[in-house]
């Protein structure tokens, strides 16, 4: 998982912003894959990782919320859904000011940081792989997790770097 949270704190330290929130809101998707049986991501699995592992950080962003804003990201390109609480998503980036607004619901919309999102969505994998690591379902299905692998994947190819 370590890889994948680099590559969003990369993004986020080029001011890529774009990239950094969409691969954030897989990450719910992917842990809950890796430690189900059948290795499949499902809404129920997404919005489940959520209440276990960012409850806490994010109260006033249900499950629902969540799995939406992801939906209506990676599919539409929107920061809204019917299916959320809140009209849309405003996510703030550093600027000039120094000014940080993060999880404030502002009439109908919900304002999120970008960084801080990211970043607490990563530690919150961070926690799930140290707690899960040596889960049954996880170990068996990380073989097949989309990784950079320096070498190549025998037989397919060998000698050179992949992503498979």
């Amino acid at each position: 998982m370590e890889i994948i949270t680099n590559e969003i704190g990369r993004a986020l330290q080029a001011g890529l912003y774009y990239p950094a929130i969409v691969l954030t809101l897989t990450l719910p998707d992917i842990c809950g894959a890796l430690e189900s049986a059948d290795g499949e991501a499902t809404g129920a699995r997404y919005k489940d990782w959520r209440d276990t592992w960012l409850f806490a950080a994010y109260p006033n962003v249900n499950g629902q919320d969540l799995y939406s804003l992801r939906c209506g990201v990676l599919h539409q390109g929107r920061l809204g859904h019917p299916k959320m609480q809140y009209s849309r998503v405003l996510f703030t980036v550093p600027n000039a000011q120094r000014n940080v607004f993060h999880n404030n619901i502002i009439g109908d919309a919900l304002n999120l940081d970008a960084v801080i999102f990211c970043t607490d969505v990563m530690k919150a994998v961070a926690r799930w792989y140290d707690t899960k690591r040596n889960d049954a379902h996880v170990v068996a299905n990380w073989s097949r997790l989309f990784q950079y692998r320096e070498h190549g994947i025998a037989p397919y190819m060998v000698g050179v770097p992949l992503i498979a």
